[in-house]
């Protein structure tokens, strides 16, 4: 290989970073044009490095390329509480590399369009996912909710046998319940419920409903955790 192609091939592996790099910075994306740069440009310099030996071991280098790259991505993505950040960067940076090495070997018409797509999967599906909504029976999301009652402590071994059961009831998971002496010989009862598929806000209403039916419930309320 020439210096002119070597030249030719990184120089154009760092425009196809910097494009990418570029949406994912104007989006307030975590990895910016630099990363992406130097994945796409890294990617391409390694496997340009396997021109450099006799026989090329073109795709031994590509295949070791994923794997690194797979390392990067990780520390990208994060969990926060019951969500996942991340995903949509480590993606790209992935795809990115991708587009490094086919832009090695002088597919520029091929990397080019590779690009375009990704850029446009970015910023169209962007707009488009929001206004998907899961099916009902097939939404995996899971959602926390925290229900409070306060009751009379005399009874509170029994109200909290209540609320077992009617979360039972209700074909949800108990994920934590507690309570606590308050002021005036009073207790307070928190049950923490895991719901998946679709917000049960419906459901958490009528079971709070029916908690507060029994007389020595004396406050009621739940929220979204």
């Amino acid at each position: 290989m020439t210096l002119t192609d070597f030249i030719i091939r990184i120089t154009t592996a760092t425009l196809f970073g910097l494009l990418i790099g570029l949406e994912r910075q104007l989006t307030g994306n975590v990895a910016g044009i630099r990363i992406n740069v130097l994945v796409c440009l890294g990617s391409c310099i390694f496997v340009l490095f396997s021109f450099q030996v006799l026989p090329p071991d073109l795709t031994r280098v590509a295949s070791q390329i994923v794997t690194g790259v797979g390392f990067l991505c990780s520390g990208i993505i994060v969990k926060d509480g019951v969500s996942v950040r991340g995903l949509n960067t480590a993606a790209t940076i992935w795809c990115t590399a991708a587009i490094g090495v086919l832009t090695s070997s002088g597919a520029f018409l091929p990397a080019a369009a590779a690009t375009l797509l990704l850029l446009a999967t970015n910023l169209l599906l962007k707009l488009l996912a929001p206004r998907i909504r899961p099916l009902r029976y097939f939404d995996e999301r899971e959602h926390y909710y925290r229900l409070t009652l306060v009751c009379a402590s005399a009874h509170e071994l029994r109200i909290r046998s209540l609320v077992i059961n009617a979360i039972r009831d209700t074909k949800n998971q108990l994920s934590n319940l507690e309570s606590a002496q308050i002021a005036d010989g009073k207790a307070e009862i928190k049950a923490t419920l895991l719901t998946s598929g679709i917000r049960r806000d419906r459901v958490v209403e009528r079971l709070i409903g029916r908690l507060s039916l029994d007389e020595e419930v004396t406050r009621v309320g739940w929220e979204m955790i």
